[in-house]
């Protein structure tokens, strides 16, 4: 099952905490031969698949960019960025495994 990602073209600290509230988190798509991407992603979901996958190291999620397109990626979670104080998940850096995309 793919992860819906939504594809933004730069937040304020107000909107990200806002998405933050609604359980998204920002993060960043990029690999070989492709313009790096901005998105937000479900945290609790993409936390699930990374669990379910065997953890951070050995996790490959697909994620379906809602930008029109409907492209989908299988990555690599490079980076978890956590809130200093609660420890959620606030960011994501995932590296395209296949670059040409599907669909």
């Amino acid at each position: 099952m793919a992860i819906n990602a939504i594809v933004h073209h730069g937040l304020t600290k107000g909107q990200r905490k806002e998405w933050r509230r609604k359980g998204y988190a920002t993060a960043s798509l990029y690999g070989k031969g492709l313009e790096p991407l901005q998105l937000l992603v479900p945290m609790r979901e993409v936390m699930d698949t990374i669990v379910q996958q065997g953890g951070k190291n050995n996790a490959v999620p697909e994620l379906s960019l809602q930008n029109g397109s409907e492209r989908s990626y299988a990555v690599r979670v490079k980076e978890i960025q956590r809130h200093l104080t609660t420890h959620n998940p606030i960011h994501f850096d995932f590296h395209v495994q296949n670059a040409n995309g599907q669909g």
